[in-house]
């Protein structure tokens, strides 16, 4: 009875599988069939929009890394992805061929200025307060003229004056007064920023309020950010936030 007991105690033992050896292997992130690299936007060496700001080249290109870079957006139909070991929403790559990835860093102005991310930045660091004038990237409208300096002066020819060849020749001539210089001021630059959602282009309407579950409603996603619409206003505005958790811009659908 003993021998058949301790046949039946290895049996069983023999036969359970041993759970605490299981692995879980992950492979890493396969590099992207589309790439941007005869894309026109990069060969041009325009901004990328991603998550609601503009990211600009920024250093050489580096090898894809699969265990770290993940896919987190999609523009002009080429993926986008991010380095995990690195601060969110600061750096962003952009596949051009070859197993290589071309970096696009976001300045650290407006909702990030006066702040560094994981890695020294390539551009200066705009303090708070203080504007950029940095030239339109792509996604933006309207007609950029440089400004004029203010101490130019602009002459305005005197007309020329016919010369008479009969009649009586007048006493006295009014004196003509001379041109006064004119100054032109500063040209505005008209500038509109734009988002592509639900088949439409949506341009900026205003300043950011602060997000109410109350107020507004998620009727979609835009770059990984959802989009809200009030719950009594138009259809035609929408309102997405530029950070996480962040307050929410209105845009307006164009017509």
């Amino acid at each position: 009875m003993r021998k058949s007991t301790l046949g039946w105690v290895l049996s069983m033992a023999v036969l359970i599988p041993n759970v605490g050896t299981a692995q879980v292997l992950l492979r890493p992130n396969p590099y992207p069939q589309v790439t941007a690299a005869t894309a026109l936007w990069q060969v041009r060496g325009d901004p990328v929009f991603h998550a609601g700001a503009f990211y600009y080249p920024a250093g050489p290109t580096v090898f894809f890394d699969g265990n770290v870079m993940n896919r987190t957006d999609t523009f002009e139909g080429v993926p986008i992805y991010e380095d995990a070991t690195q601060t969110p929403f600061s750096v962003i790559y952009v596949p051009i061929g070859g197993n290589s990835v071309r970096p696009y860093e976001r300045r650290r102005e407006g909702e990030v200025a006066g702040t560094v991310a994981s890695r020294p930045p390539s551009f200066p660091v705009q303090l708070a307060g203080q504007t950029s004038a940095a030239a339109a990237p792509l996604g933006i409208t309207g007609v950029v003229t440089p400004p004029v300096n203010q101490s130019q002066v602009v002459v305005i020819p005197e007309t020329p004056r016919p010369v008479g060849t009969t009649g009586v020749i007048a006493s006295s001539v009014p004196p003509v007064a001379p041109a006064r210089p004119a100054r032109r001021a500063n040209t505005a630059v008209i500038l509109q920023v734009w988002v592509p959602f639900d088949g439409a282009r949506w341009y900026s309407a205003g300043t950011a309020v602060a997000y109410s579950a109350d107020r507004f409603v998620q009727i979609g996603e835009y770059g990984g950010f959802p989009v809200y619409r009030e719950k009594s206003g138009s259809r035609e505005e929408i309102f997405i936030p530029s950070v996480t958790d962040g307050p929410v811009a209105p845009y307006k659908k164009s017509r």
